[in-house]
């Protein structure tokens, strides 16, 4: 028999299950304060977590583990919570902990496969997968996830079937971005478009399909795709915008972000698609009073400082020379030639093969930066290889030239994470071929970002083309004033060069009968 304070616990986590399954959040809380108990904390930590308060939900599900250490139900959220935050390591250790007390726990062995597959390691992911679905669990997610594990590892025929297969069973705008992405890039235009028009008229596809439609370089028909439609919603409304601003109608463009805010005020989102399209009118001082509260609420969101460089040069203020400050923190440095080779061009040449292995597609991917070439869909820090393993250690002797040159000082974003110590956040390949180029961009998820160059054509000799030349500080909208490139860096095969995240860079294009082949990585504080 239960004691008077159990039952009065178990009354009170009850009307807390009943007021959260009628939506009253509030009254759920109040029901469950003060109770230290289990599934209380799980429950508060849910209403947390719907509330979009991520630090209290994840206080809440790891005391709630603390006391119920077998709580499967608290560490599932805990791990979708953190998975959400692309904090992988620590969503790997919850699940693996869930293995540890339960070894074939569906939803611990699922959430370990996408923690696997976001980190680039698709052995693993696409092994987790396969044994799910042989056991019987084919659902349309599970099949969308081993696709994504077998392209990445390079499995084309089995992962488009795989990716394909969901798409038939359960159209979603995962599966519809991903089998997209792969037609694409494996240059197969009829079926990409076959695809396109049938999710242009699904309702629920057609704001992804018209976005994939502007991304593959036709605005104009996303536009008209989308303004035939009534009460869009805001994701739809964001590729009408960006759309707009590709065709270089920023009027446009503002009125109708304008009129997204007048019924999401408060959603930073939407504050955010109109920054740029005020910057392309040389409305910068307002486009500073929007990217404020955005640095306020993400410090480390290197967009925003991006945005936040543009509107003050567009304004003539002295802070934009002291943030981007390119003689400082543009720094090119020749690599050391890595253990076992004579030279770097040896090195290189060996390196190019090993690449080769992974550029599998024949055209660029579709949410990407860049035209006319190849990029590889695995994640090389990710690649037990012994010569890509021996590029990140000839790379460490230059980033800690880098991190011990530009300093740590709490002044500037970039330097106030300097800890000395970083680690490899993501590392790729780029080929560039046929008059290909990069547009200008930045990595917002990044700290420090790069370009290695492998292998570079005759053309970046030319000095007045500077062709295949890295620039800086030239974003990749017009501006008013216009604000082009101040910083070029002429590439050479076995250059590294080192440079904020957050600031503008792409290339000019090479020549038609060309080919350049970088392998870039981004970096972040460890």
């Amino acid at each position: 028999m239960l004691s008077a304070d159990a039952q009065q616990v178990r009354q009170s986590i009850q009307a807390a299950r009943a007021a959260m399954k009628s939506g009253d959040l509030t009254a759920a809380q109040r029901y469950l304060s003060g109770i230290d108990h289990p599934e209380a904390h799980f429950l508060l930590a849910t209403v947390s977590h719907h509330r979009g308060d991520t630090a209290a939900a994840e206080q809440g599900y790891r005391r709630a583990l603390e006391l119920q250490p077998q709580f499967a139900q608290a560490a599932d959220s805990l791990g979708r919570l953190l998975i959400d935050g692309q904090r992988w390591q620590d969503a790997q250790t919850v699940y693996e902990g869930m293995l540890a007390f339960e070894p074939n726990n569906f939803r611990a062995r699922y959430g370990l496969g996408t923690v696997f597959l976001s980190i680039g390691d698709c052995e693993q992911a696409e092994s987790i997968f396969d044994s799910l679905i042989k056991e019987g669990n084919d659902r349309p997610e599970m099949l969308f996830l081993r696709g994504r594990a077998r392209l990445d590892m390079g499995n084309i025929d089995g992962g488009l079937h795989d990716v394909q297969d969901a798409h038939t069973k359960q159209a979603t705008v995962f599966s519809l971005r991903a089998l997209a992405g792969t037609l694409w890039m494996l240059d197969e235009r009829d079926q990409f478009e076959s695809l396109l028009n049938g999710a242009l008229r699904q309702p629920d596809l057609l704001p992804v399909a018209a976005d994939l439609m502007r991304q593959s370089g036709r605005p104009e028909q996303a536009i008209a795709a989308l303004s035939q439609q009534k009460d869009l919603p805001l994701g739809a409304c964001a590729v009408l915008i960006r759309s707009y601003a590709d065709i270089d109608d920023p009027i446009a463009a503002e009125k109708l972000a304008r009129a997204c805010l007048s019924v999401a005020p408060r959603n930073m989102h939407v504050s955010s698609w109109l920054i740029p399209v005020l910057l392309m009118q040389g409305k910068a001082t307002e486009a500073l009073a929007r990217i404020t509260p955005l640095r306020r609420a993400e410090p480390e969101g290197q967009l925003w400082i991006a945005y936040e460089a543009t509107a003050l040069r567009i304004l003539g203020d002295a802070r934009y020379e002291s943030l981007v400050d390119m003689k400082r923190f543009v720094r090119a440095y020749q690599l050391p030639v890595p253990k076992g080779f004579n030279s770097l061009a040896e090195f290189n040449s060996a390196f190019l093969t090993t690449l080769d292995r992974f550029h599998r597609y024949a055209r660029h991917p579709l949410d990407q930066t860049f035209r006319h070439g190849s990029q590889t869909t695995r994640e090389l820090s990710r690649v037990e290889d012994p010569l890509i393993k021996s590029y990140f250690a000839a790379l460490d002797t230059p980033i800690r030239d880098y991190l011990s040159t530009v300093g740590d000082s709490k002044a500037h974003p970039l330097t106030a994470r300097n800890t000395g110590n970083y680690e490899v956040a993501g590392c790729w390949s780029v080929r560039l071929h046929g008059g290909g180029w990069h547009v200008n961009h930045v990595h917002p998820a990044g700290w420090i970002s790069s370009a290695y160059y492998v292998c570079v054509p005759d053309d970046v000799a030319d000095e007045s083309s500077k062709a295949g030349w890295i620039k800086f500080g030239e974003p990749p909208f017009k501006t008013e004033p216009p604000t082009p490139a101040q910083e070029w860096v002429r590439p050479a095969a076995g250059l590294v060069v080192l440079f904020p995240s957050f600031m503008w860079h792409g290339t000019e294009a090479i020549f038609d009968d060309s080919v350049r082949v970088t392998a870039p990585f981004d970096l972040l504080p460890a």
